[in-house]
């Protein structure tokens, strides 16, 4: 009868220790295959987003100054709007070239200004617009090197 007990008692314990043994190669499988996927598929798209944010980097900018305030074409004519603007260059030297032109470059985008409606600019679509025509209107103006964003630092409009 002890040595019943006794094959009992390590049958009992080959089975614990091979269920131990089974449920560690399932974790290590399943941590395995998580790595794999991690490298393979995760890991790619991060370093496309890295690529990304390089290509965006912003490194001229010039602030066009004071605020802008023009009247708006609205019927009544008592509709006005102030603008501040940042100018987003590719070059150092379009840099310097937007620094000369400033005043050229504040007539321009005032001639824009009072060309728009309240109705036109309220609308987002409607901005867009009008900072993509400040951006056409001051790159016809530069010999070389191009705008690439206007930032409108103030916007304010009655």
């Amino acid at each position: 009868m002890a040595e019943e007990n006794g094959k009992k008692g390590k049958s009992k314990f080959n089975q614990v220790f091979m269920t131990i043994i089974v449920v560690l190669a399932v974790f290590f499988a399943a941590v395995f295959a998580a790595t794999i996927f991690f490298i393979k598929v995760v890991l790619p798209q991060k370093e496309h987003y890295t690529v990304l944010s390089e290509a965006n980097q912003i490194k001229y900018m010039v602030p066009l100054g004071e605020d802008l305030s023009v009247n708006l074409s609205d019927p009544p004519g008592r509709r006005f709007i102030r603008v501040n603007l940042t100018l987003v260059m590719d070059a150092a030297e379009t840099q310097s070239e937007i620094l000369r032109r400033k005043p050229q470059i504040r007539d321009a985008v005032i001639k824009i200004l009072r060309t728009k409606t309240v109705d036109k600019i309220r609308e987002e679509e409607g901005i867009f617009q009008v900072r993509n025509e400040i951006i056409t209107a001051i790159n016809e103006m530069l010999p070389f090197g191009e705008v690439t964003d206007v930032f409108f630092t103030e916007f304010v409009y009655q």
